[in-house]
C-alpha cells in the first residue's frame, strides 16, 4: 500500500506539496498522513504519528495571526546543580518567526517525519529536540523552495540544529556558527520557550 495524503482544510496546498516531495525520497509503504486544523487550546499546531496503525495527523490552528513567534526546545546544555534533585541540563531553546499557516504545516511535518523514520528504523536519535531541529530544517528549505517539479534536499541522517549552522544560498556551503551564537532569534539555555510550546 502507498502513502496516503488527505488534505482536509481545504488550503495548505504548498506545504501539501513540499511534504509529498519530502515523502517520496524515504520509504513511506502504509503510511496515511492526514491535515487538519486544530482547535487545541493555546497552541497553533498538534501533531503526532502512532505506530499501531501508521497514521500521522499534522494539524495547524485556523485564523492564527501572523507573523507569529514561537520557540522550540533544539538541544539541552549541562547546568549546575545547585539542589539536590535539579536537572543535569537545561533545554536550549529556538525562536523563530513563522509567517504563514504553510510555514506551519512544514514544521510540523518535519517534527513529525522523523519520529516515523525513527520508529521505521531509517533514522535513529527519536528525540523531541532532534525533531523540532527536522522542522526547522525544512522550514528553511521550503522558504527558498520554488514548488513543484523543482527536486527537494534529502533528509540527513541527523538534522543539524539551527542555530549552529547556517547556509549560504549563494556559495551552497554551510558556514559554521560558535554554538551559542547570538543570531536572532535565539534562546539560550532557559528552560521554558518565550512563546509557543
Amino acid at each position: 500500500m502507498s502513502l496516503v495524503v488527505k488534505n482536509f482544510t481545504g488550503a495548505l496546498q504548498r506545504g501539501e506539496s513540499f511534504l509529498r516531495a519530502k515523502c517520496a525520497l524515504v520509504a513511506t509503504e502504509g503510511l496515511s498522513i492526514h491535515i487538519k486544523h486544530t482547535s487545541a487550546r493555546g497552541r497553533d499546531i498538534n501533531g503526532y504519528y502512532r505506530l499501531r496503525d501508521r497514521r500521522m495527523v499534522l494539524a495547524v490552528k485556523r485564523r492564527l495571526r501572523y507573523p507569529r513567534v514561537a520557540a522550540y526546545g533544539i538541544g539541552t546544555v549541562p547546568a549546575p546543580r545547585r539542589r539536590l534533585g535539579s536537572a543535569p541540563f537545561r533545554v536550549v531553546w529556538f525562536e523563530e518567526r513563522f509567517t504563514s499557516p504553510d510555514d506551519l504545516l512544514v514544521f510540523v511535518a518535519g517534527h513529525e517525519l522523523w519520529h516515523f523514520l525513527c520508529h521505521s528504523e531509517q533514522r535513529r536519535r527519536d528525540h523531541e529536540t532532534k525533531a523540532n531541529c527536522n522542522g526547522f530544517l525544512w522550514l528553511r528549505e521550503f522558504r527558498h523552495w520554488r514548488g513543484p517539479p523543482h527536486p527537494v534536499a534529502a533528509i540527513p541522517l541527523l538534522p543539524p540544529r539551527p542555530d549552529a549552522v547556517v547556509v549560504d544560498s549563494a556559495a551552497a556551503e554551510p558556514l559554521q556558527l560558535d554554538l551559542f551564537a547570538q543570531e536572532p532569534g535565539l534562546r539560550q539555555g532557559s528552560s521554558r520557550p518565550a512563546r509557543g510550546q
